[in-house]
């Protein structure tokens, strides 16, 4: 599978994750932070699975 048709659900899953991992431990209010550090890492995994793939 090409990284265009799954770079996206990586991306998506990592800020999914550090939201909830956020949210719960803020005491069940969203933690912004916590999403876009979420958000940082997916691109930074979505960026290395393309330079490791080639494009």
């Amino acid at each position: 599978m090409k990284t265009r048709q799954f770079g996206f659900w990586l991306w998506f899953g990592c800020v999914l994750v550090a939201s909830i991992v956020g949210y719960s431990l803020n005491d069940g209010s969203p933690s912004i932070p916590w999403a876009v550090g979420g958000a940082v890492v997916g691109a930074a995994a979505v960026a290395l699975v393309r330079l490791r793939r080639g494009r």
